[in-house]
């Protein structure tokens, strides 16, 4: 069977890895002329530095599995333990969340009310009828206060979208099945062990070790934009690109519903520290909306991972943009010097200038998954071909986990 993958990011490599392992003729179609992505390792600055996702979890078994078959197992590499300390800023202050439930009743990172609050989360009211937002979710659960400093944290890390926008059902499938099966998150954590199972884990070389493993064993036409997506002389056409990047290619109600999923530009600015700078080892620390900075939060890479930096260099990355700044995205890279410059010294205090400062812009940055996302899926299934499938971060998964997995679990 002959198969067209648009697309080589990791959704659209990893699909083509299968199915041609499975005895289909697989062509690989890339615009650009790199695999990836916004999956980007870059040598800059005697620094790995990526310039889209920072590694993944260790829980996901399909993901596992496509390292062992590509023999990439023992170039894994786990976040340090100094990775496990991070922060939120609240109140003008950096403040430590807890790693144990335990240690949460005498955090600072809510008010005692709002700790006291959260711990009335196992006689949570049922949920309403039809597709609740994440933060009403949070709010029913854990209270207002926890709502608007915890999870809009949390969503900042993951989708750097807005809470009261995004369907807890398609953004945090698992929060919601833990509601549907024990009525509680406490409960249903305590069912199941608190926190996300897994380890953040990458490459020796970064994300890219992945993709270029990938890129060796599937045939790729670099350079090669599609203007109309067309079965032509293949039996199946799998476009992982984004859905805005689809949309023209498309016409009539499917074009319209792939232009209706929302996303989230983002910046990342990267600062390359030579001098001694009194910061913690630590993963970093994220920014919630109401908190009065712009920056979504610090990623303190040469914490996280060993070889990031050179030896008494310190990498750190900050996130500028998503859904609800996309203007961060069209700055110049002055202006965005002088925003992380004065709010990083809002946060840490005096320091001397970074010895490199380098910028990325993701204009099509993270696909959200707001409200109605999943009647949209279904109206987009149906519109589409038989022969055509919409796979990627647009759809059903945002995480590198999820974009394997569902490339994996595809058969034609």
């Amino acid at each position: 069977m002959k198969i067209a993958v648009l697309g080589g990011g990791v959704s659209g490599l990893t699909a083509a890895f299968k199915l041609g392992a499975d005895g289909h003729e697989v062509t690989v179609f890339e615009a650009s002329d790199r695999l990836g992505g916004n999956i980007s390792t870059d040598e800059w600055n005697e620094c790995l530095v990526e310039w889209g996702p920072n590694g993944f979890l260790d829980n996901e078994p399909a993901t596992l599995r496509l390292i062992e078959d590509l023999g990439l197992t023992d170039r894994l590499i786990r976040a340090r333990e100094s990775a496990e300390r991070r922060y939120i800023w609240r109140e003008g202050k950096l403040r430590e969340l807890p790693t144990k439930p335990a240690k949460f009743l005498f955090s600072d990172c809510l008010s005692l009310f709002g700790r006291l609050r959260v711990l009335k989360e196992p006689w949570t009211k049922p949920a309403p009828a039809g597709d609740e937002s994440l933060h009403d979710f949070a709010t029913r659960h854990m209270g207002r206060e926890a709502a608007e400093i915890l999870i809009d944290a949390f969503v900042t890390g993951v989708y750097a979208g807005d809470p009261k926008r995004l369907s807890v059902a398609s953004a945090f499938p698992k929060l919601k099945k833990l509601e549907d099966e024990y009525g509680s998150l406490i409960r249903g954590a305590k069912g199941r062990g608190f926190g996300p199972k897994g380890v953040l884990t990458s490459f020796d070389r970064g994300l890219q070790v992945l993709i270029d493993a990938l890129g060796e064993r599937v045939d790729v036409r670099f350079n090669a934009p599609v203007d109309q997506i067309d079965k032509g002389e293949f039996d199946h056409v799998i476009c992982t690109l984004p859905a805005r990047k689809l949309a023209p290619l498309v016409d009539g109600e499917l074009a319209g519903l792939l232009n209706e999923i929302p996303i989230a530009p983002v910046t990342v600015v990267a600062l390359k520290f030579r001098d001694p700078i009194d910061v913690p080892d630590a993963f970093g620390f994220l920014v919630p909306r109401n908190q009065g900075l712009r920056i979504l939060g610090t990623l303190y890479d040469s914490s996280i991972f060993v070889n990031r930096a050179p030896d008494g260099s310190r990498l750190f990355r900050v996130l500028i943009g998503g859904r609800r700044d996309p203007e961060a995205v069209t700055l110049s890279d002055d202006e965005l010097r002088e925003i992380v410059s004065r709010e990083l010294r809002q946060v840490w205090g005096s320091f001397s200038e970074p010895s490199e400062f380098g910028v990325v812009r993701h204009p099509l940055g993270i696909s959200q998954y707001e409200i109605g996302h999943a009647k949209r899926l279904e109206r987009i299934q149906a519109a589409a071909p038989e022969w055509l499938r919409l796979a990627g971060s647009s759809y059903r998964g945002v995480a590198l986990n999820a974009c394997v997995k569902e490339a994996l679990d595809w058969t034609p």
